[in-house]
C-alpha cells in the first residue's frame, strides 16, 4: 500500500533530520515533502528486489529496514540495519544503475519514497544534498571497509561481540540509528548478520552468557558487562 503524503504526517519533521536534506529552508522541505510517498510494510515484506531498476529514494519513518544481498543458495547477507531517519538506495539513485541491494521490513515498519526524477531535480537547484549525500555515502563505505576486515581476519566470536556493541552504539558497525536492533533478534538472524551460521552463533552466545559479557532470554540479549564483550571484541586498550 503506497499512499502520498506532505511533510505534515512525518512524525518530528523527519525530512528536515534526513541527512542529505539537512539545511534545506522550510519551502523545499514542503516541496519535498509533497513528493514522498508513505508506505506501510508487515513484517518480513520486501522494500527493494535487488537488481530491479531504480525508482528512487527511500527512508525509514518508522520501525527499522534491513538491507540485503543474496546468493544463488539461497543464502542472505545482511549489510545494514536502518532506523528512523536513514536513507537507503542511495547508490542507485546517484549512479542511475539499478537497486543495488534488496531490503525487507523489521516489524511493522513506514518507509518514505521520494521518486528518482524529483530527487534529479532538487540535486540540481541544491547542490548542497548532493554534497551531504557524498559525506553519508562516504561514511558507510568506511563502515563497510571495517565489516569486510571483520569477516576476513576476525573469527565469528569477535564479529558478534562486534555486533552487539554496534547496536548499543559503542562501535562503528551495520547498524544505524536503529538502537533496537538487537533487542529481539534469532541467531539465524544474527548469523546472516556476521556470515556465519545458525549452530556456530549459538556456540559463540553461549559462550559469552559463561563469561558473563551477556545475557540469554527467550527472545532478546541483554548486555551484562560491556567490558566484557569488549574484551571479546578486542576493542578493550
Amino acid at each position: 500500500m503506497i499512499a502520498r503524503a506532505g511533510t505534515a504526517i512525518l512524525p518530528g519533521n523527519l525530512l528536515a533530520q534526513i541527512p542529505c536534506f539537512v539545511g534545506l529552508d522550510s519551502r523545499t522541505l514542503i516541496e519535498i515533502g509533497r513528493a514522498v510517498r508513505r508506505r506501510t510494510l508487515a513484517p518480513g515484506e520486501a522494500v527493494l528486489v535487488e537488481g530491479k531498476p531504480c525508482e528512487g529514494l527511500y527512508f525509514v519513518i518508522q520501525g527499522q529496514v534491513r538491507l540485503i544481498r543474496g546468493s544463488t543458495e539461497g543464502r542472505e547477507h545482511v549489510l545494514r540495519v536502518l532506523g528512523p531517519g536513514t536513507t537507503f538506495n542511495d547508490i542507485a539513485v546517484f549512479d542511475g544503475g539499478p537497486n543495488s541491494d534488496g531490503a525487507v521490513a523489521v516489524g511493522s515498519t513506514t518507509v518514505g519514497f521520494i521518486p528518482k526524477a524529483n530527487m534529479t531535480g532538487l540535486i540540481d537547484r541544491h547542490p548542497q544534498v548532493a554534497k551531504a549525500a557524498l559525506k553519508l555515502l562516504s561514511s558507510r563505505q568506511r563502515t563497510l571497509g571495517n565489516v569486510v576486515e571483520d569477516l576476513a581476519l576476525r573469527d565469528v566470536t569477535t564479529r558478534v561481540a562486534r555486533l552487539l556493541l554496534g547496536c548499543m552504539g559503542q562501535h562503528e558497525h551495520i547498524v544505524e540509528q536503529a538502537p533496537d536492533a538487537c533487542a529481539r533478534i534469532t541467531h539465524q538472524e544474527i548469523a546472516s548478520m556476521v556470515g556465519s551460521v545458525r549452530e556456530v552463533v549459538q556456540r559463540v552466545l553461549k559462550d559469552l552468557e559463561r563469561d558473563g559479557a551477556i545475557e540469554l532470554e527467550r527472545t532478546r540479549i541483554r548486555i551484562r558487562d560491556q567490558s566484557k564483550l569488549e574484551q571479546w571484541a578486542h576493542l578493550s586498550v
